[in-house]
Parts: C-alpha cells; sequence; structure tokens
C-alpha cells in the first residue's frame, strides 16, 4: 500500500509548482540550522511555559479576584477552548500567507494578553487575556511547517523530535520560576517573567529563522475558519466542564448540540467550495484519519498525570493532614486536640501525599520526566529517518502502556512516579517524534499547516477528556473526615481536593491503561510510515492548489 494519501477532491483543479525547496537551506551551516532550530524551541516554549506557570499559581489568582468565585478553573479552561478552536486557523494561515509571519503574529497576540494579565484587576478583562495568550496553542503546528520548508530533509524528522519536546524548560524551569516568583512577590510576576521571556525569544525568532518562501495561492476560507472554530470550542467546552457543570445540565448540552451541528455545516461547507480550509478526503485517508485517533488517546496520556502528580505530591503528609484536621476540630470545639482526637477518625488511605512544594515537586519529579522527553525525542526522529515513524509510535504507545502498567499498583512515593516517570518520558518523546512524521509525509506541503493544525485540534479532545474523565472518579474517592461527638451521631466530611490512594490506582488503571491499549493496537494497524521518513519530499502528485515560492 502507497505511503502517500489520496489526492483531494477538490472541484478547482490547478496545478502545484515545484518551489517547495525555494527557500531550503541546503549549503548551510550545521551552525545555523543548529541556531535556527534553538530559536524556533525557544519561541515555542511559550506554549507549555503558560501552563506550568499559571497552572500552580491559579489558587493565588482566585484570591485576588473575589468576583471569579468558583470559575477559577476557567484560567485553564479558555485556554484549551480558544486554543483548540484557533490551532487549524494558525496553520492554515501559515499556508497561505507565510509560517514565520504567523508565529510571529501569534507572539503578538500572546504578548498582548499576557501583559493584559499581568496589570488587570478586572475578572472578564483577565480572562480576555488568556483567551489572547491561547492564540499562541498553534504555534507548533506552524513550526512543523517551518521545518519542512526551510532545513535540509535529513534533519527534518530529528528536528521535528527536538522540537516536540523542546530543551525542557517548561517542565523545569516553569515549576522552579513559579515557585521563587510566588513566594516572594504576588501572581503578576509570573506574567510579567511571560513577558519578559517574549519580548527575548520574539526577536530572536525574527533574526534567526528566515521566511519560508513557500506559499499555496488561495482564497481564505473565513466561513470554515468560523464554522470549525466555532464548533470545537462548543464541543470542548462541554467536555471540559461536563464534571462541574452536569453532563445532562441543558446549558452544558446546549454547547455540545450547537458545537456538533456547528462542525455538520462545516463538512457540508468544506464539500461544497472550491478552496476549502481542509479537503475532507485528506481526514478519510486512513494515513491521516489514524494518525489523528492515536493523538486523541495519546494527548489523554500526557496530559493525566500533569493533573494527578502535581495533587497526589502537594497534597500535605498524612501526619500533617491530620493534625491539621485536630487543630481545626479543636478551634471549632473551644477544646484541646487531646480531648477532641479521640473523637475524630479518618475514612481512605492517603499515604502517596508528601507534602511537596512546587520547587520540590519541579526537582523530585517532574524534572525526570522532562529530561526524558527531551532525550527521546531526537532519538525517536533519528528511528523515523531510519525506519520509519510507525516503529518509534508503536514504541512510544508501548511505553505509554508499560508506565500506566507500573504507576497503578506503584504510586505510593515520589521515587516510584520519578523512576517510572522516566519510561513516559521516553513515551512523550517517541509520540511527538513520530506523529508530525507521519502525517509531513502523506500530506502535500500545501496541506501541512492545515494538517497539523488538526492534529493538534485532535490533541486537544484528547487533554480535555483526561479531566472530564478523571474528575468524577477522583470526586468518587474523596478523603473523608468521620466526626462523633459524645453522645451524637457521626458527621461524615470531604477534604475538599484530597482523594484516597485507591481513587488515584483507578484513575491510572481506567483513565490510563486503557486508553494507552487503544494508541498502541491503532499504532500497529498503521500501514504508513515503514518507510524511513522523507521529511515531506514527493509526497504526492500534483494538487488542486497553486502553491508559489514569493521572491
Amino acid at each position: 500500500m502507497s505511503d502517500t494519501a489520496p489526492e483531494p477532491e477538490s472541484p478547482a483543479a490547478v496545478t502545484a509548482t515545484d518551489d517547495e525547496d525555494a527557500g531550503r537551506l541546503v549549503s548551510a551551516s550545521r551552525g545555523r540550522l543548529i541556531a535556527l532550530l534553538a530559536a524556533l524551541v525557544l519561541f515555542g516554549e511559550i506554549v507549555p511555559l503558560q501552563y506550568t506557570l499559571v497552572g500552580v499559581t491559579i489558587p493565588k489568582i482566585g484570591a485576588a479576584f473575589p468576583a471569579a468565585g468558583n470559575s477559577t478553573t476557567w484560567v485553564l479552561t479558555i485556554l484549551g477552548v480558544v486554543g483548540a478552536a484557533t490551532m487549524a486557523l494558525a496553520g492554515k494561515a501559515s499556508d497561505l500567507w507565510g509560517k514565520k509571519r504567523v508565529l510571529l503574529v501569534v507572539g503578538v497576540f500572546f504578548l498582548i494578553g499576557t501583559v493584559i494579565d499581568a496589570v488587570t484587576s478586572n475578572w472578564w478583562l483577565f480572562l480576555g487575556g488568556r483567551a489572547l495568550q491561547a492564540v499562541s496553542l498553534g504555534i507548533p503546528a506552524v513550526s512543523y511547517g517551518l521545518l519542512r520548508d526551510l532545513i535540509p530533509r535529513r534533519w527534518i524528522p530529528i528536528a521535528i523530535g527536538v522540537v516536540g519536546t523542546g530543551f525542557g524548560l517548561s517542565a523545569v524551569l516553569g515549576p522552579v520560576a513559579a515557585g521563587l516568583l510566588t513566594d516572594h512577590y504576588s501572581y503578576r510576576s509570573i506574567f510579567w517573567f511571560l513577558v519578559i521571556y517574549t519580548v527575548i525569544t520574539a526577536p530572536l525568532l525574527a533574526l534567526l529563522v528566515p521566511e519560508s518562501p513557500y506559499r499555496v495561492r488561495q482564497q481564505f476560507d473565513w466561513v470554515g475558519a468560523l464554522l470549525i472554530g466555532a464548533g470545537v470550542a462548543g464541543v470542548l467546552l462541554y467536555i471540559s466542564e461536563g464534571a462541574s457543570w452536569g453532563w445532562s445540565n441543558g446549558t452544558n448540552l446546549a454547547y455540545l448540540v450547537g458545537g456538533l451541528l456547528l462542525l455538520a455545516l462545516f463538512v457540508t461547507w468544506e464539500n461544497r467550495i472550491s478552496y476549502p480550509m481542509m479537503e475532507l478526503s485528506l481526514l478519510r485517508s486512513p494515513q491521516v484519519s489514524l494518525v489523528m485517533a492515536i493523538a486523541v488517546f495519546a494527548s489523554i496520556l500526557q496530559a493525566m498525570p500533569n493533573y494527578t502528580i502535581p495533587y497526589m505530591m502537594e497534597t500535605p503528609t498524612p501526619a500533617a493532614l491530620h493534625n491539621l484536621i485536630y487543630a481545626q476540630a479543636s478551634a471549632r470545639a473551644h477544646a484541646p486536640v487531646a480531648f477532641v482526637k479521640p473523637f475524630i477518625h479518618f475514612q481512605g488511605d492517603v499515604n502517596y501525599a508528601a507534602g511537596m512544594s512546587v520547587f520540590q515537586l519541579a526537582w523530585h519529579v517532574t524534572i525526570f520526566l522532562s529530561i526524558s522527553a527531551m532525550i527521546f525525542g531526537p532519538i525517536g526522529g533519528f528511528l523515523a529517518r531510519r525506519y520509519g515513524a510507525r516503529l518509534p509510535m508503536i514504541i512510544g504507545t508501548a511505553a505509554f502502556l508499560v508506565t500506566f502498567v507500573l504507576w497503578t499498583p506503584f504510586h505510593g512515593a515520589w521515587l516510584d512516579l520519578a523512576s517510572v516517570g522516566v519510561l513516559w518520558g521516553l513515551a512523550f518523546g517517541f509520540y511527538y517524534a513520530a506523529s508530525p512524521n507521519l502525517i509531513m509525509d502523506v500530506v502535500p506541503a500545501a496541506r501541512q499547516g492545515i494538517s497539523s493544525g488538526m492534529l493538534a485540534v485532535f490533541g486537544a479532545v484528547g487533554s480535555a477528556l483526561a479531566t472530564a474523565l478523571l474528575t468524577p472518579i477522583l470526586a468518587a474517592h474523596p478523603f473523608q473526615v468521620v466526626a462523633t461527638p459524645p453522645g451524637g451521631k457521626p458527621i461524615v466530611a470531604s477534604i475538599p481536593q484530597v482523594y484516597t490512594n485507591a481513587g488515584y490506582t483507578e484513575v491510572f488503571l481506567l483513565v490510563g491503561i486503557i486508553p494507552a491499549v487503544i494508541a498502541l493496537i491503532i499504532a500497529i494497524s498503521l500501514r504508513s510510515g515503514r518507510e524511513p521518513a522523507r521529511g515531506g519530499e514527493r509526497v504526492q502528485a500534483p494538487m488542486a492548489v497553486t502553491a508559489v515560492a514569493e521572491p
């Protein structure tokens, strides 16, 4: 079977030129290529940094905005929803108007949103700033296209692994910076840190990375962009807020139904116009659709530890938790701790709790996962170049499976999480080396941006599903206090955001092992990626789009 997707069915039959290599730096020195790659990676780190930096400061942000009430989780929710709604748009815009140009425009949006969040005292304006920051989530998709257009083909498979896993700054520097800044300053310092980081890395991108001269001469499908953006946003709102609003809540269901209707209209519209956002025949091709399906399940496996491990490790140790509850009961009863202790009992095992700070979590656990991913990303790219991207995809999904098989019974100590987490880093690195290479070798250059954007959208759905699945499981296993006052009936109270060991075991089993099995089965069934990755070279015959190289 051919490794290339079938030609899209487009009513506007035109030709594509051979200008895809017009801007390729075939005679550039190794130093220049490394500088280009480093600039792309450093700029792209703003995407994970805004999660790792801002996520750990949500309690401080909520305290600063009393108007937010119980909606402080929207600090992250709006990032995922708006980001998913704009990823494909950024990818398509890069195909039409220039990839470096789109990266810099996205950087400006991010910078404006970050400055707003650093200075505003209005909750709704703060969320507006977060929405502007979310546009940056399309950066990786555009970066893959820029690599495809600029660097020598033999570099591309490995470079993709480097861009996909980065230099580990977000995973190591993020928590460390968050801990140091929030310990000494307000939450606003986090956003000023991001402002400074962007002001430094954006000029590096502008100076060290040339623009790709490759363009697709086609009208931008504004109607399709609106339909897919709003449709994806509606579905993700339902998934993201289902646990808190209620899956059968009328408002939440309206978002789901509205989102699905808009996506159905998107399909109808795309099949009728001559300049679609993305030819749907590409999505129907197994070489593309199976990789998109893996993206959903792999993203669940990537996102889930980012939620569970911080909760587990930052939960006060059992002794500290018990003493805190004794002290609170003593204060309420206006009695000594020794008096109330015999009347208080605990339900649920929290032996995993380590009482770590954000800084300690970074150095005890997160650093092992991030460094492992950073090392194995390029290795996965090398395997893709040598043997085909299917091999690192199979190894990566198998490593995800083994990781969660081990984490399910062994997560009671930080050393267990960290040592097994090295294997999770391998899975993470191999996945991000494999999936963009698999897509790149089956789609034409004229569809690189939108294809990578759609891959990111499917990944965003998986990330939202991770929280939607684990939230009700953990909520069903709360750590509880049973107080039995003299002569009274027992009073049972759940401790907020503290869950039992059984809850985390169930999460690792149901939200870890099961998705990993599905991802591995799909990876094994792939027919594409069985030959050495080509860096997108000559993936198919001339397309129904005019691609030109601008002078």
